[in-house]
C-alpha cells in the first residue's frame, strides 16, 4: 500500500515538470508501440 501511495505522487510530481514536447515524444512511443503490436486500438 505504501509504494503505491508513493508512485502516485512521484506521477502527479512528474507530470508538473514534464514538458510539451516530453508528452509530445511520449504519445508518440506509443503509437509506434501499438504499430508493432497490430494496430490494437484500430
Amino acid at each position: 500500500m505504501g509504494k503505491k501511495h508513493r508512485n502516485r505522487i512521484r506521477g502527479q510530481k512528474k507530470n508538473n515538470h514534464v514538458p510539451p514536447e516530453a508528452i509530445i515524444a511520449e504519445h508518440e512511443a506509443h503509437a509506434k508501440e501499438d504499430s508493432a503490436t497490430g494496430g490494437r486500438k484500430q
